[in-house]
């Protein structure tokens, strides 16, 4: 299946380069500069009814023990699917954090065939004598935004922290998230600075140093593995609706004046590996943010970025204008892909996962250099 797969990626890839006649000039431009997503994200959502609160209200035991160490007790939201491998070195990274308040660790393992819940319940005892609390649930089904429902029910403290299970943070970060949502901040949704996992492909890496200089991307709560969400800021929606991009979903509740990328902190993402599996990733991104943009209207999100200003972000930058046509190739096989299945009436969810490298956030130099 897997050789299969590889396959009709290549296929998909061969019939874009023929079809690429068919894009405008405009349409080109669009996947550079706009990403192929739409240029509104609605901040005032009124067509979404929740059905019922997924606020959860504290225990009398988390409350004593976040009131004993003198600070709100936090909750880490993990969903997992098949996720043994990358699992540990996202709760080691969870388990150094140097917060001092409680934190209650949700992981979900949804639809799992890995033994993800067994690896994770080995480290509740861990949690447990650093102070604080792991919870390990399971859903039979494989559905991400069920599984953040699910943990959801569950949560505490001030506010919620919504963990890939490939991702890791830096030891401040908790702390700086929790300062950062503090009441009358102004701040509902934030994320620590984005650093991108060394790779092996030369295409990632292209691909990467492009992806991640994107003001939208370097410069907003992209949700793209790691974001934070206040109590006030979690009431502004009940459940997670079946979407794809459910952190898009969230961060569209609210304003740019809202959202916040922490300077001083860090969360690695890891890119695919290899052109195939950009392609397969990227395709899935662009659903999920076409999807969401039949459900919600609004002015803010990417054009919270003027367009003069996204094309100097680019422009000024040299050092990446031989990587552009990588870039636009991407997107391009990626866009073709998902108005194809569109055409079918098909939707599949597609993920690559590059092996973990842990310990990548101890060395500065290990994510890409912030200049160009």
């Amino acid at each position: 299946m897997a050789q299969l797969d590889r396959a009709l990626t290549g296929l998909d890839c061969a019939a874009t380069f023929f079809a690429l006649h068919r894009f405008s000039i405009y349409s080109v431009i669009r996947v550079v500069w706009y990403g192929c997503l739409p240029e509104d994200w609605s901040v005032t959502v009124t067509t979404l009814a929740p059905e019922k609160s997924a606020v959860c209200t504290e225990t009398p035991a988390a409350r004593e023990g976040a009131r004993g160490r003198g600070l709100p007790s936090v909750s880490a939201i993990i969903p997992a699917h098949d996720e043994a491998t990358t699992l540990p070195a996202c709760l080691q990274s969870v388990l150094k954090q140097d917060y001092n308040g409680a934190i209650r660790v949700i992981v979900v393992d949804n639809g799992s065939r890995d033994g993800t819940a067994d690896v994770a319940r080995q480290w509740v005892a861990r949690f447990a004598s650093a102070g604080h609390e792991m919870l390990v649930l399971q859903l039979e089904r494989g559905n991400k935004c069920a599984a953040l429902n699910e943990a959801d029910s569950q949560a505490v403290g001030s506010c919620r922290i919504y963990l890939d299970a490939d991702t890791e943070i830096s030891p401040n970060c908790v702390s700086r998230v929790a300062a950062a949502l503090a009441d009358g901040s102004g701040v509902g949704i934030c994320c620590p600075r984005m650093q991108i996992a060394p790779t092996r492909s030369w295409v990632t890496r292209r691909y990467g140093r492009v992806w991640s200089r994107l003001p939208w991307v370097a410069g907003d709560v992209i949700g793209g593995g790691f974001y934070a969400v206040s109590a006030a800021g979690r009431q502004r929606w009940g459940q997670f609706p079946d979407l794809l991009s459910e952190d898009s979903f969230a961060q569209a509740h609210f304003r740019r004046r809202e959202r916040r990328v922490l300077p001083d902190a860090t969360f690695l993402v890891r890119l695919p590996e290899g052109f195939a599996d950009l392609v397969k990733v990227r395709t899935r991104w662009l659903t999920g943010n076409r999807q969401l943009a039949r459900r919600i209207q609004g002015e803010w999100g990417r054009g919270a970025f003027p367009l003069a200003g996204r094309i100097r972000s680019l422009v000024s930058r040299p050092g990446l204008w031989l990587d552009l046509p990588l870039y636009l190739l991407v997107n391009l096989c990626a866009l073709w892909r998902v108005r194809r299945r569109e055409a079918l009436g098909t939707t599949v969810w597609e993920r690559a996962r590059p092996l973990p490298e842990t310990g990548a956030l101890d060395d500065p130099e290990a994510a890409w250099p912030r200049g160009a």
